[in-house]
């Protein structure tokens, strides 16, 4: 009997896999670092993280999708990761401005691009001021603008919303295992840490101990913030979307709480604004592992472009 679709259980990938080639992107103010994954065999994907997070965020991602075909590249946005000590001004039409860059770097006529969290701002950023260079774009538990809390500022909000990942922004950490150590309690990884994620942490982490920082720049966070909610920008781009376009969901938030980042009656509410966006929900999962666990990674790669090959 030959097994059906149905019946083969998920390639799912555990092991860490660290990019293949690193590239340095002129953009303004100096170099945009760029990863890419696996062998240059075409039908690039272009990955972009979120607000305090780094490329490393896509290590199992990127080997779900070199299993559907595609080449993916994963960005450090302006201010984060190795593109760190790049200079503002940030917001989402500057970092739209980098990604356009890269495709002038490659000559990518078109490109997919898959943003997450504030990488999805950016992605729905890109869309609207270079459609021209969209093949398709997906956004991630990201890039809806945020209804602002009546009576709360933006600087009053983010810290509510990102939690231990905006806190340790201003900490000092006397080596990667204190660092580790700080992230291992977070309820995001209740589901165990991994080889995965103890290396997203541990490239974030840059200078010399005992005085070691994360590697996002707290201007930079602030700065962006400021598009993640009531934005002109991001909102004209989602209307002017021309065909479907995949909205994913987690089930759960950034410190696991239940409803997520966006709770289903935010959605309803937003949603018909923008009727180009296809919401899916993604079971069993919260704003973190979505990518960083590798049953999340694997749904997300066969959701946007089926099976393995």
């Amino acid at each position: 009997m030959v097994p059906t679709s149905d019946s083969i259980p998920p390639v799912i990938p555990t092991e860490v896999l660290l990019p293949s080639e690193n590239f340095l992107i002129p953009v303004a103010g100096g170099d945009l670092a760029l990863f890419r994954f696996g062998a240059d065999h075409g039908n690039p994907v272009l990955l972009v993280h979120g607000v305090t997070s780094s490329h490393r965020a896509f290590l199992l991602f990127a080997q779900s999708l070199i299993a559907r075909g595609r080449t993916p590249y994963a960005v450090d946005l302006r201010g984060r990761g190795d593109s760190n000590s790049l200079p503002g001004p940030f917001g989402m039409q500057n970092h739209a401005n980098d990604l356009a860059a890269i495709c002038t770097y490659f000559k990518w006529e078109k490109i997919d691009l898959i943003g997450h969290s504030m990488g999805a701002f950016v992605t729905a950023a890109f869309a609207g001021i270079y459609p021209e260079l969209i093949n398709q774009i997906v956004l991630a538990d990201g890039g809806i603008p945020l209804p602002l809390p009546a009576g709360m500022t933006i600087e009053q909000v983010m810290p509510l919303i990102l939690g231990p990942a905006f806190a340790r922004l201003n900490m000092i950490f006397e080596s990667h295992d204190a660092y580790r150590e700080y992230w291992k309690p977070q309820p995001a990884f209740a589901k165990g840490w991994s080889a995965a994620i103890e290396e997203y942490v541990d490239y974030d982490l840059r200078g010399t101990p005992p005085h070691m920082r994360a590697a996002t720049n707290p201007q930079a966070v602030e700065e962006d913030s400021r598009d993640l909610f009531d934005t002109a920008l991001i909102e004209n781009s989602l209307k002017g979307l021309k065909k479907k376009t995949i909205f994913i969901k987690a089930e759960r938030g950034l410190q696991n709480e239940a409803g997520g980042l966006y709770p289903l009656p935010v959605l309803e509410y937003v949603l018909p604004l923008y009727p180009m966006l296809e919401l899916k929900i993604l079971p069993d999962t919260n704003h973190y592992d979505m990518f960083l666990e590798g049953h999340g990674a694997e749904a997300i790669a066969e959701l946007i472009y089926g099976g393995r090959l």
